[in-house]
């Protein structure tokens, strides 16, 4: 099972974007393009994947530093480490590829979380251009940027499935972390990633492995 974070924090959070998406479906006059009068549909699921990422990082960041607090009272640099990471996600508020990395390296020490970013036809570094993009809308959006970015259904239809895949790469980074680097027993358990339902950039809807 992947960690509480990916399962309670952003498996839940997405779900008001595909709410969002069937709204959008039922909402649709039935005419061959673009459906005018829904793009505020699209860009309301903008908002609510990259604030379900964003949650799920910060909840990723906690359960992983309770994974390394150190049996018994709480002694040497673990309160501080701990103070001072509470403090940083108290401020983190851009979840874009670079303020992921700095977040993840202060405080559990892996280097560079964004490398694990990868699946099949998406290499890390495409991945981290994802990202941006959707990171760059959803600043337009929130800070009022007029006129308004237009957003494709076929774009925010896709921001799930996108966000879990990568949810899904920076558990499986994180919990090597703790596990190989820092020798930590098993912080939660971690099925291969062929057991999960396959997800990339392109799709919208999960496809069941058969």
């Amino acid at each position: 099972m992947p960690s509480n974070a990916f399962s309670s924090h952003l498996l839940k959070l997405l779900e008001d974007a595909e709410e969002l998406e069937d709204a959008h479906s039922k909402l649709k006059t039935g005419n061959v393009g673009r459906q005018h009068g829904l793009g505020s549909v699209n860009r309301a699921a903008v908002i609510m994947c990259v604030s379900a990422w964003e949650a799920y990082v910060e909840e990723l960041v906690r359960e992983s530093l309770e994974a390394i607090r150190p049996a018994g009272p709480a002694m040497g640099v673990w309160p501080s480490l701990n103070a001072t990471v509470r403090g940083q996600l108290g401020r983190f508020n851009t979840p874009n590829a670079e303020q992921v990395r700095l977040l993840f390296s202060d405080s559990i020490g892996l280097s560079d979380v964004r490398l694990a970013w990868n699946w099949r036809n998406c290499p890390s570094q495409r991945a981290m251009e994802r990202l941006g993009e959707v990171m760059t809308l959803r600043h337009q959006i929130a800070h009022g940027v007029n006129p308004r970015p237009t957003i494709h259904n076929y774009y925010s239809s896709q921001l799930p499935d996108s966000f879990r895949r990568l949810g899904l790469c920076t558990d499986e980074a994180v919990r090597t972390h703790l596990v190989d680097g820092l020798g930590i027993a098993a912080p939660w358990p971690m099925e291969p990633m062929e057991s999960f339902p396959k997800w990339s950039w392109g799709t919208r809807r999960r496809v069941d492995r058969q």
